[in-house]
């Protein structure tokens, strides 16, 4: 099998801990702009140290191309980063609607999968599947809990990046 992960810039958990707090500045100051809006951040979940290339780079157009018309943001910030693209937006969709349909285009989409929506306001913070009622996220190998796979290391990283590269082949690549 053909693999995404063989460009980009490896990325260290430094890095990726510099990136979220970056992410998290700008989430904040767009929360005290618009305190009355809806936040929504998108970007990839993606294992190990190749975070963004010309591959997830498409993905990650293909699936916010889908995806963002739904909530006609009034604001849109893009982030393109080598710790991946990210797009921040803000709208006026309440936030319990916007994560349940985050958490429908995540789930529902083979490519969905590799997304991860965050849904946030000043009055609430972060929005999570669980106080929805919904379902956790599933590991893309065994469609266990995601979260339980990934705190026990349950599978590779090259053994999820080969999953990720499959799914690229077969919704992405033309």
């Amino acid at each position: 099998m053909k693999t995404i992960f063989n460009e980009g810039k490896p990325q260290s958990i430094t890095d990726v801990l510099q990136n979220k707090d970056h992410r998290n500045a700008l989430q904040n100051r767009l929360m005290e702009t618009y305190p009355n809006d809806t936040i929504i951040t998108i970007k990839l979940n993606i294992p190990g140290p190749i975070k963004n290339n010309t591959a997830l780079q498409s993905l990650f157009e293909t699936g916010s191309t889908k995806f963002v018309p739904v909530f006609q943001p009034i604001k849109k910030v893009a982030l393109n980063s080598d710790a991946g693209p990210e797009l921040l937006l803000v709208n006026t969709m309440n936030a319990e609607s916007a994560k349940k349909q985050a958490i429908e285009f995540e789930d529902q989409l083979n490519y969905g999968r590799l997304f991860d929506i965050d849904v946030l306001n000043k009055q609430h913070g972060h929005y999570s599947r669980v106080e929805l009622g919904m379902q956790t996220r599933k590991c893309l190998i065994c469609n266990e809990n995601a979260k339980e796979c990934a705190r026990s290391r349950k599978h590779s990283v090259a053994e999820l990046q080969n999953k990720i590269s499959e799914i690229y082949a077969e919704e992405i690549d033309d």
